[in-house]
């Protein structure tokens, strides 16, 4: 009887949680979940990969073993929009940083971060060219600062 109590009430806890999750919060897991999305869309998730969702997941305020579950959840999620370019920016730069980061870049995972980017309300040619800046700007070494600075040609950082 005891064990069913301390289920409920620790269920019970973990509802109101995520009840009371803050938007912040919800908007760092939406983006960690594309993240595992695009990960997922060559039928893996390499050694590589799983470093690097820890690694944003972290840096956003998401556990690694927070990123597992997402990981192992099903595919259908709640998108949550960014609020502005900059975040927009960031999130299109680390799905691009999570297409490279096992050495190939495969026409699925440019589709679906394309389709990640006019989720975020970017149009579908602006997605493309930002995508593909992103993706060759980071292949020949370009910092971060610098990529963003071409990419507020589009956007409005």
């Amino acid at each position: 009887m005891n064990y069913i109590y301390l289920c409920i009430e620790t269920k019970t806890k973990e509802t109101m949680l995520t009840l009371f999750a803050t938007k912040k919060t919800k908007a760092h897991k939406s983006h960690i979940m594309n993240l595992v999305q695009l990960a997922k869309a060559d039928g893996k998730i390499s050694k590589s990969e799983s470093g690097l969702l820890v690694k944003i997941g972290e840096r956003n305020g998401v556990s690694a073993e927070e990123v597992f579950e997402m990981v192992d959840a099903s595919d259908d999620f709640f998108y949550k929009k960014p609020e502005n370019d900059e975040q927009r920016f960031d999130q299109l730069y680390d799905l691009v940083e999570m297409m490279r980061i096992d050495g190939e870049v495969s026409p699925k995972e440019v589709q679906y971060t394309i389709e990640i980017a006019e989720k975020m309300g970017i149009r579908k040619a602006v997605a493309w060219i930002l995508v593909q800046a992103l993706v060759e700007g980071l292949a020949i070494g370009k910092s971060k600062k610098s990529l963003k600075r071409a990419a507020s040609e589009y956007l409005f950082i």
